[in-house]
């Protein structure tokens, strides 16, 4: 069961991390926008996702707007950004920007450490810590105290 979750999570954070890359590296190019009418807009454009908000919130299901692919305009964002002010309404519009390396980040280190952590060792080292065991009468690994292979005990 555990060897079935591992193998889930590190496959699933391969796909994330591949689709998070390809939104990051073509939303240099191209945007998307996800628009409700005086109160949301969130869009995917110039490597970030940008959220703006107005207070107080209202949602309309009936008025959400998809807005894209277009072609994106805009400098590249390397940097989180957050910013409020007010309308001359009297209405505070808040906007946040994350951008999308960070979030590539965030699904690509545990994914590259779970694959390192399951690669294979060669016949005649420790599985632990690579240590090699050939020629070696020993029970456990003198290295780290890891049990040898079985295949190593029955050659001695």
């Amino acid at each position: 069961m555990r060897k079935r979750l591992r193998s889930t999570i590190k496959w699933s954070g391969t796909v994330l991390t591949v689709l998070l890359l390809v939104v990051w590296v073509g939303s240099a190019w191209w945007a998307c926008t996800l628009f409700l009418p005086t109160s949301l807009l969130a869009s995917v454009m110039s490597g970030q996702i940008y959220v703006e908000w107005r207070e107080p919130v209202s949602v309309h299901w009936s008025q959400v707007q998809w807005v894209g692919p277009y072609r994106a305009s805009t400098q590249f964002a390397w940097w989180f950004a957050r910013q409020t002010f007010s309308t001359p309404g009297g209405s505070i519009t808040t906007s946040t920007s994350v951008p999308l390396w960070s979030l590539v980040c965030l699904s690509a280190l545990p994914t590259t450490w779970i694959w390192y952590r399951d690669r294979r060792r060669a016949p005649g080292l420790c599985a632990k810590c690579g240590y090699d065991l050939r020629g070696a009468d020993h029970a456990v690994c003198p290295e780290c105290g890891a049990a040898a292979p079985k295949a190593l005990k029955a050659e001695s």
